[in-house]
């Protein structure tokens, strides 16, 4: 659990970050996309990645799936503009990439190759390149939405904080966090503790976060909170057309089913939704897949269907 520690002072110095931060999306969602249970909004963006396997396994090697990353990956700069983020991690001292590196893999924690390297080498280029690689293959694509989902989540803390102050924003920042006055508390991997002693918090939302916060090792660092933006906070299209329209043309369970993949959905969630058997999900889904309206992927044992851009102009249509 993590625990951070508020005086009267930094609650009167908790503020939002003013968009995105492009290193802690793109480190995030390097996360992300190696965890099982990924969301289902992010299913159609991975299964897109599938042809960038050389890049995806670079990426793989600096962030793990599990456990800590290093600080320094995701400089405190508050520059928005992913080269100059990149440009910040150029500029971090050895001194301090070596202090964070063992911080990051204390002697009981396996180091990855490039980590030693970095150690021994003091040279962070390497690390930075295939970071850059990894951003515009993964993440610059997809960076309008980003922008949305992020801005949507800004509002709604906004909104929050107009409404209820600052307290009745901390008591509602996500599902994995409680306000327990003084202390915040968050579900997390690790304990840590967090005292702020007057520097405030810095909540940053984040479209590659999910299930529960993130924040620095280095309580030394600036305080800061990376937050999963709500579901609702997510970017979603116009409204479904008619559905009769649908039905007529494609039958009840096919319409249905083509109007549950707004978001990205597994046979199982699918057939729990429309309240038929996973054989005839996929016996639909071969139909709507063979007419361009679906695409299905697997991941490990999870079989994923998502709308093709001819099946969503399909429900736009309407």
């Amino acid at each position: 659990m993590l625990r951070i520690r508020f005086t009267s002072a930094d609650l009167a110095r908790v503020r939002v970050a003013s968009g995105p931060h492009p290193l802690w999306e793109s480190v995030l969602s390097i996360n992300g996309l190696q965890y099982h249970n990924l969301p289902a909004r992010y299913w159609a963006w991975r299964s897109a990645l599938s042809e960038h396997q050389d890049i995806l396994r670079a990426a793989y090697s600096v962030v793990p799936a599990s456990g800590n990353f290093a600080d320094f990956l995701t400089p405190t700069s508050p520059a928005t503009d992913v080269d100059e983020q990149f440009d910040a991690i150029r500029r971090v001292p050895q001194a301090v990439v070596r202090d964070d590196l063992a911080r990051t893999y204390p002697a009981e924690v396996p180091t990855p190759r490039w980590a030693e390297q970095v150690y021994d080498s003091g040279r962070v280029d390497p690390v930075v390149q295939t970071l850059e690689r990894y951003h515009h293959t993964a993440v610059r694509p997809v960076w309008s939405a980003v922008q949305t989902g992020v801005e949507q989540a800004r509002q709604r803390l906004t909104a929050l904080l107009l409404s209820a102050g600052v307290e009745g924003l901390l008591s509602r920042l996500h599902t994995s966090i409680r306000w327990r006055d003084p202390i915040l508390e968050a579900d997390y991997l690790t304990d840590q503790a967090l005292d702020l002693d007057g520097r405030g918090l810095l909540i940053v939302p984040s479209y590659f976060c999910f299930g529960a916060p993130v924040t620095f090792i280095d309580g030394d660092l600036p305080p800061t909170l990376v937050l999963p933006i709500q579901p609702d906070d997510a970017p979603v299209d116009e409204s479904i057309g008619d559905l009769d329209v649908l039905v007529r043309l494609l039958g009840p369970t096919r319409a249905k089913f083509l109007a549950g993949l707004e978001s990205a959905a597994s046979t199982s969630e699918l057939a729990h939704r429309l309240g038929v058997s996973p054989g005839s999900i996929s016996q639909h889904a071969k139909v709507l897949r063979e007419s361009g309206l679906i695409t299905t992927t697997r991941f490990g044992h999870s079989v994923n269907h998502t709308l093709t851009p001819l099946g969503r102009a399909v429900l736009r249509g309407l």
